[in-house]
């Protein structure tokens, strides 16, 4: 490599070192408590356990009070913080009127008090539930992800990915990480990833846009709990594996129309991104010397208060999250549950599933849409029924592959700095169910086993 750089040791050992630890913690995983996950979401456990449910929903209560006071001092106050201007100096209406929605219902679910519907547990308690669970994946997935984002692991990975997901998803090599940080953490954990390097230049608009409506995939617990709930379990990793080809096959189609095509390749600070910049590499002699290269330089550069930094970004989007998940669940959760949406839904999708061959269609109709409201809707709504194994296979992949669901992943994005408005993600949504309805009734085993 010509004028290449000589990095001292310390740096070449703060690379390896600091890229071992994020991929022990991101992507290995060991056994604890009778259960393997990675151990990042053992931390993750680990805190929420020892806080207990009544400690996180108070909190997530508190959050929404200090989010929706710290909205009106940005708006009305003087001499405001600049870490609090930059947090809500972009808020709308529409931001508004979450934030006041989520500190009601929050204080409602807390101290029992309002109408009925909002306090019953199955609404109130579950969005506090989902707000929780968010709120402490985005707080120890964004403060360690600085072992990969900032110490060379992600330049070096996206540089030797760089050729694959520029040809067939058109975004840089590093989104591979963000992808891989929803699988094992939470979706809001990837979207949270995807907006930190947008907002460091490191996406366009329209990468950004592509990356967090693609791969903000569920993790892996959430397949566990939905092929429990709808009694699969046995069939786990076909699931999970068919909804990770169902996800990168999709991708590479919805990154290629609109509305995410559309999207301007363009930098957050409305730098215009060079075709040279977009124009995919190709493999040789080179790349693995340069993609190691590329690591040092950023690894020299990196202090470690960037935890520090990291964890306070991660705070700041996480109690914001929090608003706009406990707002829009409500919200959600009281349409679905109170309203016969499900069961005009399923008149004209009942057809459509039985002309594809899928056993009980009229059961599991409903199913094939209201992933938008939650992503385990779908799959309670045939728990405990006689549906086929096939059709409750066909619905938790369909779900997990779906991607925007209001309760948490879309509101994620909402509240990011990525240009993707409420219009675009239900628009991205009915677009990945209408492709994914009979790519998954194809991937779907016809069993006649009854459950």
């Amino acid at each position: 490599m010509e004028n290449k750089k000589e990095y001292s040791s310390s740096i070449k050992v703060r690379f390896f070192i600091c890229s071992i630890i994020g991929v022990f913690l991101f992507f290995v995983t060991i056994p604890y408590n009778g259960n393997k996950k990675v151990p990042m979401v053992h931390i993750m456990d680990i805190i929420q356990t020892a806080l207990g449910p009544k400690v996180q929903y108070i909190f997530v209560m508190i959050s929404c009070l200090v989010v929706l006071a710290a909205s009106i001092y940005v708006k009305y106050g003087k001499n405001v913080p600049g870490i609090l201007k930059s947090t809500y100096q972009k808020d709308n209406l529409f931001s508004y009127f979450t934030y006041v929605t989520a500190a009601i219902f929050s204080v409602m679910a807390i101290f029992q008090i309002g109408p009925a519907p909002i306090i019953d547990p199955e609404i109130g308690e579950t969005s506090l539930s989902i707000a929780a669970d968010s709120f402490f994946a985005i707080m120890v997935a964004g403060t360690l992800v600085a072992f990969i984002t900032e110490f060379g692991f992600l330049e070096f990975l996206g540089k030797l990915l760089e050729p694959i997901m520029r040809r067939v998803y058109k975004v840089p090599g590093k989104s591979a990480v963000d992808a891989i940080s929803s699988f094992v953490a939470a979706p809001a954990a990837g979207v949270m990833i995807t907006n930190d390097l947008y907002q460091k230049k490191v996406y366009t608009a329209r990468e950004a846009s592509s990356i967090t409506t693609n791969f903000s995939i569920a993790s892996l617990g959430g397949f566990a709990f939905l092929s429990s709930i709808a009694g699969i379990e046995n069939l786990y990793s076909e699931v999970v594996l068919a909804a990770f080809i169902c996800v990168f096959v999709l991708a590479a189609i919805m990154i290629r129309i609109p509305p995410l095509s559309r999207k301007p390749d363009t930098y957050i600070d409305g730098t215009v991104q060079t075709e040279a910049q977009r124009k995919p590499e190709h493999y040789s002699g080179q790349t693995f010397p340069t993609a190691y290269q590329d690591a040092l330089e950023k690894a020299s550069g990196t202090k470690f208060t960037v935890f520090l930094e990291q964890l306070k970004s991660s705070f700041m989007f996480g109690i914001k999250v929090n608003a706009f998940i406990v707002s829009l669940s409500v919200i959600c959760l009281l349409i679905f549950n109170y309203t016969p949406i499900a069961k005009w839904i399923a008149i004209p999708m009942a057809p459509i599933l039985s002309l594809l061959g899928l056993p009980d269609a009229q059961q599991i109709a409903a199913s094939s849409i209201v992933g938008i409201f939650a992503l385990s809707i779908p799959a309670t709504l045939i728990k405990g029924k006689a549906v086929a194994a096939a059709s409750a296979f066909f619905v938790v992949v369909l779900s997990t592959s779906q991607i925007i669901f209001f309760t948490e992943s879309a509101n994620a994005m909402l509240e990011s700095d990525i240009p993707v408005g409420f219009g675009d993600l239900v628009k991205i949504f009915f677009i990945r169910t209408i492709i994914l309805i009979p790519m998954v009734a194809l991937m779907a085993d016809r069993k006649s086993t009854r459950l």
